[in-house]
């Protein structure tokens, strides 16, 4: 028999009469320890602490949560037999009315939304802001990127000047990146960040309908992330490349920021450049995070340049002239011309 789930105190590991600084204290204990890179990641319980804290923060919803513990520990053990038979029943009604529909086409159902405290708590270690530092020393703000796989980002290819400098900035940490492949029909480029430390995002979702809720992962100055719910008003999958417009919100630097169905499945990303209004995000084509990067290429080498030919030294050590024919082709007939000119007077012997 499998055990009882925990309450949101449990999870949390405080007592049920403790205050909202303990509560506090508690969840940064734990965020704290998932951030370490020797904790192994566990999404469900990183979601279930964040749905705890969430809940245990908030008076009125706290208030809630503690009114559905008292009733459900003061339900009589008597009632759970009729409850029993009540689902029971319920599972045969519907088992006939599938039954009775057999003959006829069914949609495919439909995968249930996850909790968005959930699908926040998920994110949060995948998706940072990007910062280009050029040849000055300037920082601006690039865009979002997030993990896509292990150590690769994606973000929008605006914004990133060559020759600048790309850190990531994944909640409190500053990671080094670098532009390893640039998608030019889509705008987005891939980032190399081997010290993320974050888990990619599922990217296999399906294009989204006119009409469908989305979330857009909005990331703060402080580095945390949130979820901003809109809803998609257009999709031109059949352009190249295809788009999505959701009324979600707009701001600076959002290129690259993950569009996510209810699921918490990438369906697109933001482009740079918003013309106003709903904003616009490109479609990830199916298997796009699955392309494999391009290997290394090697240093260039520039040819070396051969040295002109000097001028050597005699036993003696005087300086000898180079020979015209080791001189270029094109040199050799203006160097006879410079030799009989300057050329120096022969030595006289002292006794004469």
């Amino acid at each position: 028999m499998a055990p009882p789930p925990k309450t949101h105190y449990e999870v949390l590991g405080v007592r049920r009469d403790a205050r909202l600084p303990d509560i506090a204290r508690a969840h940064d204990r734990l965020v704290a320890e998932f951030r370490k890179d020797t904790t192994p990641p566990d999404r469900p319980r990183e979601a279930r602490i964040a749905e705890a804290f969430a809940v245990l923060s908030d008076e009125v919803r706290r208030a809630e949560y503690d009114r559905g513990l008292d009733e459900a520990r003061a339900e009589s053990p008597s009632r759970r037999p009729a409850l029993l038979v009540a689902g029971f029943a319920l599972l045969v009604a519907v088992a006939g009315g599938w039954y009775l529909a057999a003959g006829r086409a069914v949609a495919p159902a439909q995968a249930p939304a996850r909790p968005a405290d959930e699908i926040q708590a998920e994110i949060s270690h995948s998706v940072g802001r990007v910062q280009a530092i050029d040849l000055a020393g300037h920082v601006s703000a690039a865009g979002v990127a997030f993990t896509v796989a292990k150590g690769v980002m994606a973000t929008s290819c605006e914004g990133l000047e060559p020759g600048a400098q790309v850190v990531v900035l994944v909640g409190t940490r500053r990671v080094a990146a670098r532009v390893s492949s640039v998608d030019a029909a889509l705008g987005l480029c891939r980032l190399a960040v081997h010290e993320a430390g974050s888990w990619p995002l599922d990217t296999g979702a399906s294009p989204p309908r006119a009409g469908e809720r989305v979330y857009a992962a909005v990331v703060g100055e402080s580095g945390e992330v949130k979820l901003a719910e809109g809803v998609v008003q257009q999709v031109d999958a059949g352009g190249k490349p295809g788009t999505v417009s959701a009324t979600v919100p707009a701001g600076p630097a959002i290129g690259g920021r993950p569009l996510l169905d209810l699921r918490g499945r990438v369906v697109a990303v933001a482009l740079a450049a918003q013309p106003g209004g709903a904003v616009r995000h490109v479609l990830l084509p199916p298997g796009w995070a699955d392309e494999p990067e391009p290997p290394p290429s090697a240093p260039v080498v520039a040819p070396a340049t051969p040295e002109p030919p000097t001028a050597t030294a005699s036993p003696s050590g005087d300086e000898v002239a180079v020979p015209p024919s080791r001189l270029p082709p094109g040199l050799r007939g203006e160097a006879v011309e410079m030799a009989k000119k300057f050329r120096p007077p022969p030595k006289v012997p002292d006794d004469l």
